[in-house]
This record gives structure tokens, sequence and C-alpha cells, in this order.
């Protein structure tokens, strides 16, 4: 059965939910389905991306207000064998109130409240409306599935699935190889939202163990931007690593930030999903993160280089660890290699048709 495509988000800037839906949306145009993607607002950074892989892009929603979106949206609604697929809450709220009730899916991609700095008692109150109005719910993990349950925020009678991120078929492991022995500098990298649940400060103060521990030289690179920014660069001052530590603002080719750091670190408190972990593990690169929330779901729970603390002495080791010990190195990646095997972008697509052939049987 092929399909007739609609996904409503509400930015394509260079976000995590933004670059999967690029991917899943190249994956169905590439197997014959019929997509077109509209966004609400900000500036769509990887709208060239999604013309180059031949999807149709509205425009036109960005510059109306909300009101005006709704209008618009509802007349689209009348369009028989339509598949609305909405992420992200601006755009779940949206198509719930402009689409007919049980015509659409929803995709949670964050393992947060459905509108964070809303009263939990609104927040809670809104996302049950739109998940009472949906066909269904789509989680992009166990955690956010979890999440949605013990909140409460997803009605007990809401159609529930969890499917996981995925990555090209084409893109799944590119072999690097590095200067092992050169151990006179050494690049470690972050791609975050420079915002309180990405914890930049952990790794800031590993990098200031790392520092007054090592002879040898260690260098940061922070990849993304925030409100916290001027925050966290005040504090590489007060730690002393402000000359180690390079904030590169946003970053939209992934590649050469990859290829030029020897570890990837993730912070966070929790996360949704993190995509930068695929696509740190398809770059070859080994990854040190904290086991909370989605992370091991992602990495695997036995993955060498999960952290059960958030101190960051414990940080700064196994980074030291793998920049140090070849043997250490070599066992993370190989695990990754298989790991990320797992997450390919074809399996993602294949749940997401039996999804929306429920929808339009009426299932």
């Amino acid at each position: 059965m092929k399909f007739s495509i609609v996904h409503v988000i509400t930015t394509i800037d260079l976000g995590g939910a933004e670059k999967q839906l690029l991917t899943l949306a190249e994956c169905q145009r590439r197997n014959g389905e019929e997509v077109q993607v509209v966004f609400l607002k900000g500036h769509p950074s990887l709208l060239r991306a999604f013309r180059e892989a031949d999807i149709k892009v509205s425009t036109e929603f960005s510059v109306l207000n909300f009101a005006r979106q709704f209008l618009t949206l509802r007349k689209q609604s009348r369009l028989n064998g339509v598949i609305f697929h909405a992420h992200l809450p601006r755009s779940e709220l949206l198509c719930a109130l402009a689409l007919r009730p049980k015509s659409f899916v929803v995709t949670r991609h964050n393992a947060e409240p459905f509108f964070p700095k809303a009263p939990r008692f609104l927040s809670r109150m809104l996302s049950r409306f739109v998940l009472k109005r949906s066909y269904a719910c789509i989680s992009i993990s166990h955690a956010v599935d979890s999440y949605l349950k013990v909140s409460k925020e997803a009605p007990v009678d809401t159609k529930l699935f969890v499917i996981h991120y995925g990555m090209q078929d084409y893109f799944v492991y590119k072999e690097r190889i590095d200067d092992f022995n050169n151990l006179e500098k050494k690049q470690i990298g972050t791609i975050s939202r420079l915002v309180p649940q990405k914890n930049i400060p952990l790794i800031l103060q590993a990098m200031h163990i790392l520092k007054v521990e090592n002879e040898r030289d260690f260098y940061l690179t922070v990849a993304g931007t925030g409100p916290l920014e001027r925050e966290l660069r005040s504090m590489s001052i007060r730690l002393g690593i402000e000359k180690n530590v390079t904030w590169a603002g946003k970053v939209s080719q992934v590649d050469e930030f990859y290829k030029k750091i020897q570890v990837f670190v993730l912070s966070s408190d929790y996360e949704g999903f993190g995509l930068v972990l695929l696509e740190a593990m398809s770059y070859g690169v080994p990854v040190v993160a904290r086991k909370v929330s989605a992370i091991p779901e992602v990495l695997g729970f036995e993955h060498p280089g999960l952290l059960v603390t958030d101190r960051p002495e414990e940080l700064a080791a196994k980074i030291d660890e793998f920049l140090l010990d070849l043997d250490a190195r070599n066992n993370c990646l190989s695990y990754q290699a298989n790991q990320i095997l797992k997450f390919s972008i074809s399996d993602t697509k294949v749940l997401h048709d039996k999804v929306y052939e429920c929808l339009l049987a009426g299932d």
C-alpha cells in the first residue's frame, strides 16, 4: 500500500526531531510514498535538504498566525486518504483542533511535559486533549512511552506505539582510522542545545579535571546554541579552561565535526532518544554518556561508555580511558558497530506503515 502523508512539524531547524523527520520522509519518498512537510515557524535550516530529497515543503504556514494556520489546515483535512502526522507540541495542538478526531497520528519526541514551561495541570490537560483526538501516539523510545504513562499525560485508552529513530541504511557505520599514538592533542566533542537539561557544566568540570591532572592537551568543541551560552562561557573562564573550549554554534554539516573529535560526550539529565548518539556511533566515535532515560536504550545497556553517576571525576576518567587505552577504545567501537545495526530507517518506516494502515482501515 502506498500512502499520501502530510507531516506537520513546528520547525525544520537543526533539532533531533527535525533531522529524523528528514530521514524518515526521505525513506518514505524513496519507497514511492507521496510526502509533504508543513512547518509552522522558525528558520527553515533543513529546507534545502528536504527539497533535494524530492520532498514537497509548504512554506505558507510559517507566515500565518495560529488562527489562519488552523483555517488553512482545516481545508486540507477534507482531502481523502491523506495521513496527517504531527510532530512537536504546537503542531500536535494545531492538528487536534483543525482535523477530524482519530484522523491523525502524533509522535512524541521528548520525555518531558507537553508544554514544559506551563503549569503541570495545564500541560497534562492539553496533552490528554491532543491524544484523545489522535488515532495513535508514537513514542520514539520506551523512556518516552513510560513518561507518558507515569505522568498521566496520555489517557489510558490511547493507542501507544514505540518506534525508535533510524539511520539511513547506507549510513549505518563509517569506519575511521585515527592516529592513536598522537597523544599531544585530544579532541572531545558534544552537540547539544545549551539548556539545563543537557547539563553542559558537567562536561566543563570534567575538562577542568583533565587539564589539571594531565600534561597532555585536551580540547572540547561544543556545537549548539541556547539561552545558557553566556553563563557556560563564563563558567569555562572561572575554571581556567576557556582556551581549551570552542563554542561552535549551530553545525549544519556534522561530517567535519565528527571527523575532528576522538570522543563524543552526552551529559544530559534525560533524553527522549538522543539522535546524536546514533550519529556518533555511525561515524565510529566512542561515546561517553550517562545511564539515564533513553540513553542506555539507544547505546545498549552494556555499553562500556555508560556512567551511572553524574560525578565529573568519573566522566573525566572515562574520557581519559577511551583516549589512552587502545583496547578499551576498540572494545567500545566494536560494541557500537553492532549496536548501530539495530537502528535502520527501513525498519522504522515499516513500523510507521503498520500504524498508517490501521488508521486508514479504522482498526
